[in-house]
């Protein structure tokens, strides 16, 4: 049923691209290609018309997840590369070609519905959650008032791991995952090799309009992602049965996060193939339009925390 839910929602609150070769532009100019990280992206379609307007160049995004965008760029598959977590060391021992070059920050945000009257959780309770330990959500707020036994029982979403957002997970809430074969589920637990992993299973999205359609509809469901573009869609009605939580006691907001109160902060990397003179360049022209005044601004408004760089 959930996986019918992920499959159905993900239309709700995206629109479809015009192909390229329905825009006459595609005849002037080769099409800048960035792909990686879905956050990334979702920072990216928003300068993307003022980038088209000022190059005459067709952007086309590909969402695929940080792990594929890496190897996407040290391979010459794309122009520039997205990652939403640093390089391991691993990555960059057999990629030193790929430059990092980091454009801002974003937080990571847990949201659940509205109806389970859970405003804000501990770093600690968000891992338990996460790693099996309560079973309901009245284990964690004794006065909620279920309207049946299945919105009582926690559903987890978690982004699929494949994506940066997914590790940086895995190293906010020190836990550890194991792949449900021939599925789309994976089982957590606490870091470590004690203790045995939980028997509730995760389901897996991609996209956080899938997670936020879920959750929208499920009063039992929680899940996480981008900041920034969860942001994007706040005060639709399509997701008024949103809540975003405040972890340990703090909210999100654009204060707490310069300030460093709220913690689950990570990285909004794009990638640079340096023995590509076609990446380094076409990498120089978006960084010079993502600096300018307009669409930091714009960037700003989203709640993304633009660095220099």
């Amino acid at each position: 049923m959930i996986k019918n839910l992920i499959l159905a929602v993900s239309m709700l609150t995206t629109t479809p691209n015009t192909p390229l070769s329905d825009n006459p532009v595609s005849k002037i100019q080769k099409p800048l290609l960035v792909g990686g990280s879905s956050s990334v992206a979702h920072l990216l379609d928003l300068i993307k018309p003022d980038y088209q307007a000022q190059t005459n160049i067709p952007m086309q995004i590909r969402s695929m997840g940080s792990e594929k965008g890496i190897k996407a760029i040290a391979e010459n598959f794309v122009d520039i590369g997205a990652t939403s977590r640093f390089l391991t060391n691993h990555e960059q021992e057999i990629y030193p070609h790929v430059r990092q070059i980091i454009i801002a920050q974003d937080a990571l945000v847990f949201f659940t519905n509205t109806e389970n009257n859970i405003k804000s959780l501990s770093v600690e309770q968000l891992a338990n959650i996460y790693a099996g330990k309560y079973e309901t959500w009245q284990k964690i707020n004794p006065n909620y008032s279920p309207k049946t036994a299945r919105d009582n029982k926690i559903l987890l979403l978690s982004k699929a791991p494949n994506h940066g957002t997914f590790n940086i997970l895995l190293e906010f809430l020190e836990l550890n995952y194991m792949k449900i074969p021939n599925g789309n589920t994976i089982k957590f637990k606490k870091t470590g090799n004690r203790g045995l992993y939980s028997k509730k299973e995760a389901q897996l999205y991609d996209e956080f309009n899938q997670a936020l359609g879920i959750v929208q509809r499920m009063p039992n469901a929680i899940a996480y992602d981008s900041y920034g573009a969860v942001s994007q869609l706040l005060g639709s009605k399509k997701i008024d049965k949103v809540n975003i939580l405040a972890v340990n006691g703090i909210s999100v907001n654009d204060q707490s996060i310069i300030n460093g109160d709220y913690t689950l902060v990570r990285p909004l990397i794009l990638l640079i193939n340096s023995e590509s003179e076609r990446s380094i360049e076409q990498a120089e022209l978006l960084i010079s339009i993502i600096k300018t005044k307009k669409n930091r601004q714009i960037l700003a408004e989203n709640h993304y925390l633009l660095i220099d760089f």
